[in-house]
């Protein structure tokens, strides 16, 4: 390739650059969400991970809300230079913080955020009954500054299948709005609905019960109406076929 070539494909590449409505960002970040945490010690043992990327041994500030967004447990944490943090939150939760103070059982997010350079995170999920390790599962901890529109590629609408899109609001300050629409695999749409999440809350999403009974397979989007952030993830579980996995949703944020 000569030299006016490989100038005119670097220009090339400048301009669809510039000229794209949309970009993806990684999970790692300053601030991120763990969509789904489950506190129910009796049943699950869970455990936070957070690694510092940069190697600047970051302090951070862990917070766990309910569904509602609530806030129910802060704690701060130091990280070693290029070192983590995994701990079971479930072992702190039992300490008198707002409100809760006896071995609670609720669902909603955490949220961290680092003081100085950029962290990832993950959510590990561990059943301790006999016999229930096929459900065991791992899950990324999302960007936590969130995205306007989120996407479910595959999702399985069948009242056998226990599967639910969980989706975060990453505000903290208003709640956000979205459009949820479910589309067959032939890219039809079946349904659609709006829904409020409140600030540092959730809202989980049954395909089945959302198709209105439809048994299918197909792709999931989730919108911003107006302002807002949102993160996600898809959950899909069958006892009888001794299996669950979680994905987070891909998330696409408008810069124009």
């Amino acid at each position: 390739m000569s030299q006016q070539s490989i100038h005119r494909f670097i220009r090339t590449i400048l301009v669809l650059l510039l000229a794209s409505p949309v970009w993806l960002s990684a999970q790692v970040g300053k601030t991120l969400i763990v969509n789904n945490f489950i506190s129910d010690p009796d049943e699950l043992e869970t455990h936070l991970v957070i690694t510092d990327v940069d190697g600047v041994g970051p302090n951070v500030k862990v917070s766990i809300y309910n569904e509602d967004g609530r806030l129910i447990y802060e704690r701060f944490e130091t990280l070693h230079a290029f070192g983590k943090l995994n701990y079971n939150p479930a072992d702190y939760l039992t300490q008198y913080q707002f409100g809760f103070n006896q071995n609670p059982k609720f669902r909603g997010t955490i949220r961290v955020t680092s003081d100085g350079g950029n962290i990832a995170g993950q959510y590990w999920q561990f059943y301790k009954k006999e016999g229930m390790g096929y459900m065991n599962t791992a899950v990324p901890a999302a960007e936590g500054d969130g995205y306007d529109k989120l996407v479910c590629q595959h999702f399985v609408s069948d009242k056998k299948i226990d599967a639910e899109l969980v989706l975060a609001n990453a505000m903290s300050t208003r709640p956000t709005t979205v459009m949820v629409k479910f589309y067959s695999d032939e890219g039809g749409i079946t349904s659609s609905k709006k829904f409020v999440i409140q600030p540092n809350g959730i809202v989980r999403i049954n395909p089945y019960k959302a198709t209105h009974g439809l048994r299918m397979t197909g792709t999931a989007y989730v919108e911003v109406i107006g302002k807002g952030k949102i993160t996600g993830e898809y959950w899909q579980a069958s006892q009888s076929e001794k299996y669950q996995v979680a994905l987070p949703l891909e998330g696409v944020t408008k810069i124009r």
